[in-house]
């Protein structure tokens, strides 16, 4: 039998698990509108195409001696081939401008159109007990007291939630999940505070070596007022949302200067953040200094996933 305290908290588990599976279907209705729009977008965008390509192709078509039957069947043909070869392409240019400003634009009607109801359920995506965040366990909490009696108390759950946990296999399925979203994104907001306490932010772009996915990696120029901010260690980050809702935040993390020349990465630079070494002449290249952002943990979030991977335990 739970005791008062924890039957409330089970009831405001139970009330969270309800708003996130309404949030979920909301979620779900939304991207099935993106992908019906995209795809109404071409259709349309190739009929019109193909219209326009039929209007040239009767004002030059010569048929000759051919009958009516015949004449049928060419346009016929020609209709098909037209019709299927120009939605091959508006599938391809959809990628790109102007298609992409008409997608951005819908998206964005239908943020603000949902925007109240999102916001409204934001609050139940974490769930703290006893200054843990729980939320990944919820479900798990949930069917064990209802299916196991001889658990009296969440504390009891959670403990043999940790143990299960401790399998080596789900922390594999951990780190594929973070890798899905690092590969998802370069960009990130730094959060670094003075020696007054006084915070700051700016935006910076990074790269991840191919052996640890949880330490990034950046230069800044020598001369910049982050150098003793950064040499403190400590640093918040958060990475910019990605079209699908994905971000990664992160303020267990430890900061420190790498060992590398900004030459030595420029490998990776070229292949994750294109034009940024270009950007940079040979003198401002040599003067850079790396630093490496080594994540302890780290919240993923979507529009559809909560989680939380932890890498290093303190």
């Amino acid at each position: 039998m739970l005791s008062k305290k924890d039957q409330a908290i089970v009831d405001d588990m139970i009330v969270r698990e309800r708003n996130m599976k309404n949030r979920q279907r909301m979620i779900g209705v939304i991207m099935h509108k993106r992908r019906l729009f995209k795809q109404r977008l071409v259709m349309y965008a190739a009929i019109l195409t193909t219209a326009g390509f039929w209007v040239l192709y009767t004002s030059f078509a010569r048929y000759g001696n051919l009958s009516v039957i015949n004449i049928i069947q060419v346009n016929v043909l020609m209709t098909v081939i037209l019709l299927f070869f120009n939605f091959y392409i508006w599938q391809k240019l959809v990628r790109y401008n102007p298609m992409q400003l008409f997608i951005k634009h819908y998206n964005n009607r239908l943020r603000v159109q949902y925007a109240g109801a999102l916001l409204a359920s934001k609050r139940w995506l974490q769930f703290y007990y006893h200054k843990r965040e729980i939320s990944r366990m919820i479900p798990q909490i949930l069917y064990f007291l209802h299916t196991k009696p001889q658990f009296t108390s969440i504390d009891e759950v959670i403990a043999y939630i940790d143990k299960q946990n401790a399998n080596p296999h789900i922390h594999q399925n951990d780190l594929r999940k973070f890798q899905k979203f690092v590969n998802q994104t370069n960009e990130m907001m730094l959060s670094t505070s003075d020696e007054n306490g006084q915070p700051s932010s700016r935006q910076m772009r990074f790269i991840v070596l191919d052996d640890a996915p949880n330490i990034w990696y950046f230069g800044t120029a020598p001369d910049t007022p982050k150098i003793e901010e950064l040499d403190r260690g400590l640093a918040a980050i958060h990475t910019m949302p990605t079209s699908e809702g994905m971000t990664i935040a992160s303020s267990r993390l430890r900061v420190y200067r790498a060992q590398y020349k900004l030459d030595e990465l420029a490998d990776y630079y070229n292949a994750q953040v294109p034009g940024f070494m270009d950007s940079l002449s040979a003198e401002d290249r040599e003067r850079e200094i790396i630093y490496a952002i080594e994540l302890k943990s780290a919240r993923l979030d979507s529009w559809t996933q909560h989680e939380e991977v932890t890498f290093i335990n303190d």
